[in-house]
């Protein structure tokens, strides 16, 4: 057997050791159910079923339910999901890196020296780590587009009560008047609320509940007491509007901010490398200079 056939065996037998050693210490049932439902053979979907709720009872999965909260609904995902893409992209970038060291190695290019596999291992946690990245990258631009859409809908509201205009009314307009995906999903949860049974009010505190988003929670309070009592809400909600107007800009500020301090490394780089370049001729004359 050639060194590529013998590092390919060698790879593929710790794999199903260790496929075996998770296997031998996993725990048993903890309930006859359990246990019978381990020894019935199950479908596509249950075993899918079954495979999402152990990935998010591990304590990998426990942990991100922990870090992402209930973020993870913004993107629909769930803990299981974002266990599964850590670990496939960790065991996907481990075994080509191993792979390619093989490779290698069969050639002459690179020695066969155990490094090779912590710097397989490294570059597979580093995998997992970008995929985690994109997640919660995902979940920030997407958060921050829900908030936009809850921000210019009550504006939208706003405007249309100081029109003379009822609630109703005023809430119709802005579910005509937004635009945006995230605006679409809030405008399908309130518009279909009267075919389901569901006050408008309640429609906009679990839409607001479910993303998080407070200033929705507070509009389907005041909304919910002009329904119930016929208190007037034009102020409340001017006032609400201006409050989710001003957290816009100090968000814009903060970003821009942010966005400058990231800038003012490279700049700095910038500066001083061409500084050291346009003197780096005449040190070397003055050196010549006095040198001589």
């Amino acid at each position: 057997m050639n060194p590529l056939q013998v590092s390919a065996l060698v790879v593929c037998t710790l794999w199903l050791a260790g496929w075996c050693a998770v296997r031998a210490l996993r725990r048993p049932p903890a309930s006859v159910a359990a246990a019978r439902a381990s020894m019935q053979p199950a479908t596509g979907r249950e075993r899918a079923d079954t495979w999402q709720v152990r990935a998010a009872q591990t304590s990998p999965g426990r942990r991100l339910a922990a870090r992402f909260g209930d973020d993870l609904v913004i993107v629909g995902l769930g803990p299981a999901d974002v266990v599964g893409r850590a670990l496939v992209s960790w065991a996907v970038v481990t075994f080509a890196t191993l792979l390619g060291v093989v490779a290698l190695g069969s050639t002459g290019m690179l020695p066969f020296v155990p490094m090779w596999l912590a710097v397989a291992f490294a570059a597979g946690l580093a995998a997992g780590w970008v995929a985690l990245r994109d997640i919660d990258d995902r979940v920030r631009r997407e958060r921050r587009v829900l908030r936009q859409a809850a921000n210019d809908f009550v504006q939208l509201v706003a405007v249309g009560l100081t029109t003379d205009q009822s609630v109703e009314e005023a809430i119709r307009f802005a579910l005509d008047v937004g635009v945006g995906d995230a605006f679409d999903e809030l405008r399908q949860a309130i518009a279909t609320a009267p075919q389901r049974g569901v006050p408008v009010w309640d429609a906009i505190d679990a839409f607001g509940q479910r993303f998080g988003l407070r200033e929705l929670c507070e509009f389907a309070a005041s909304v919910e007491r002009q329904g119930l009592q016929g208190v007037a809400i034009s102020d409340t909600v001017a006032a609400l509007a201006a409050g989710m107007r001003a957290k816009a800009l100090d968000e814009l500020e903060r970003e821009a901010d942010r966005a400058n301090a990231n800038l003012s490394g490279p700049t700095v780089g910038f500066v001083v490398a061409t500084i050291v370049f346009l003197a780096y001729p005449l040190a070397q004359r003055i050196s010549d200079a006095f040198g001589g």
